[in-house]
């Protein structure tokens, strides 16, 4: 039995190496870009908050010219008055008060939705002609983003593209800039190429949504998952909408600053995932092909990071057995075992450190190499988050965990 345990997850390490390796190499190809023009469409860009006053005032002075929606969610540390001092005539700011306020961010979205379309004149009817830009509240949108954006949406089966994140204080810290690098190669090698499939994943920052897109999915198009964007454009392709990824089109947020921080935030977005995992018998039932693999592989990857958990337990315990057994360290302290371990653990550090350093440009390749090993170490967050996230699961437990923001309200050009 345990040498099928063992069997199993090696297979699944492989498993995801080999689907990593495929994605890099149909990645490193010449970027795709849209032919047709991003004339005519009318923008309207999203702001939900909750106790936003430390960053929403600069996040709405970086937005380009448009209606602007912020939708205060019950917030009680004066975010409000910040937006009403902006006194921006763009900016329509909707108060939600308990107890309809902090449901969870999709509730605060969909009344949003209602309120723009109560407010926008003939918005269904020309709602192909409607986009909606989802901005968090630190987010930063970088100099001709949006323009690179809307040319997409020529396609008319384009429901969604997603920007590209970076974080705009990542040389504050090593965790800062790991958490950057997680977005650039998610973006770089899984979103374009997801991106070619139609099947590119929407999530926080910079999601540029088709009103009519987002009226296929009903008057309530978010869901109360804790991911509710993650939800959101799995649902979106299955009801035959192309999504894409947009790299150079950039908007930058803040980065945690502190571990904890970090693994309750990662926790969330894992007890998201368990909650998407409802979507399955849907995805198999309605998707086909390669768009049917990449959302299943989306949608499984937290029993991924289950296993991975466990290969982990039990390296750290070969470790420790060893230390009682001259037996045990004659075997495990051979070239072909140590070899082999390393390329397991830290083989695709050579796909992804000189990736970043290209993508960063303030670094060399061996100091690329050298952050695609820490990476790999990084990622380790996860394990304790997936825990994290499914003690709160099974114990019912899914109140929003916020993320706390920095009080520096304008972090550096990406």
């Amino acid at each position: 039995m345990t040498t099928v345990l063992i069997g199993c997850a090696v297979s699944a390490v492989l498993l995801v190496f080999t689907y990593t390796l495929g994605m890099y190499l149909e990645s490193a190809g010449a970027a795709d870009h849209p032919g047709g023009s991003g004339d005519g469409f009318t923008v309207v860009h999203v702001v939900p908050c909750l106790n936003e006053a430390r960053v929403i005032a600069a996040t709405l002075r970086h937005l380009p010219e448009g209606l602007v929606v912020v939708v205060d969610d019950g917030s009680d540390d004066g975010t409000a008055e910040v937006v009403r001092r902006l006194a921006d005539p763009r900016v329509r700011l909707l108060r939600r008060e308990p107890p309809d306020a902090r449901q969870g961010k999709g509730q605060a979205l969909n009344h949003a939705l209602r309120h723009l379309l109560a407010d926008l004149p003939g918005a269904r009817r020309t709602a192909d002609r409607v986009l909606v830009c989802l901005m968090d509240a630190d987010g930063r949108l970088d100099p001709g983003s949006l323009e690179a954006v809307l040319p997409y949406f020529a396609d008319p089966r384009v429901g969604g593209v997603q920007m590209g994140v970076r974080i705009g204080n990542r040389k504050q810290s090593l965790l800062t800039r790991m958490q950057d690098m997680e977005f650039v190669v998610y973006t770089r090698m899984f979103q374009r190429t997801r991106s070619r499939i139609g099947s590119a994943g929407l999530g926080g920052n910079g999601q540029v949504m088709r009103l009519k897109a987002l009226l296929d999915l009903g008057d309530h198009p978010w869901s109360r998952s804790l991911t509710e964007d993650l939800d959101l454009g799995v649902r979106m392709v299955l009801a035959g909408w192309r999504t894409a990824c947009v790299p150079d089109a950039t908007v930058r947020q803040q980065g945690l600053v502190g571990l904890r921080a970090l693994v309750r935030q990662r926790s969330r977005w894992f007890q998201g995932h368990l909650q998407a995992l409802r979507l399955v018998p849907s995805v198999t039932g309605r998707a086909s092909g390669r768009v049917a693999v990449d959302l299943l592989n989306v949608l499984l990857s937290p029993l991924l990071i289950f296993v991975g958990s466990f290969m982990t337990l039990s390296l750290a315990a070969s470790l420790v057995g060893v230390t009682f057994s001259a037996t045990a360290r004659a075997q495990l302290f051979q070239p072909v075992p140590i070899v082999s371990w390393y390329v397991l653990t830290f083989g695709a550090a050579f796909l992804l450190g000189p990736l970043y350093a290209r993508v960063s440009g303030d670094m060399g390749r061996l100091r690329g190499l050298g952050y695609g090993h820490l990476f790999i170490v990084f990622n380790l967050v996860w394990l304790v988050a997936a825990w994290r996230g499914l003690w709160r699961a099974m114990r019912g437990r899914r109140a929003w965990l916020k993320t706390e923001r920095l009080a520096d309200p304008s972090p550096g050009p990406a």
